[in-house]
């Protein structure tokens, strides 16, 4: 799975906005798990500027 580049702000506010850790949103833009808040996170993510990369 591709990673998620967002800025450094953009992942606290998706960590406040999702009410989880800020490692969960970590491992969620890297693509490493595959549950369904990081499907949800990922997708927050790309609606909110964040750019897919290898």
């Amino acid at each position: 799975m591709k990673k998620i580049l967002v800025a450094q702000g953009e992942k606290n506010e998706l960590r406040k906005l999702f009410n989880t850790t800020y490692p969960t949103v970590l491992r969620a833009l890297d693509g490493k798990v595959q549950t369904h808040l990081s499907v949800r996170i990922r997708r927050a993510a790309i609606e909110r500027g964040g750019v897919e990369i290898d």
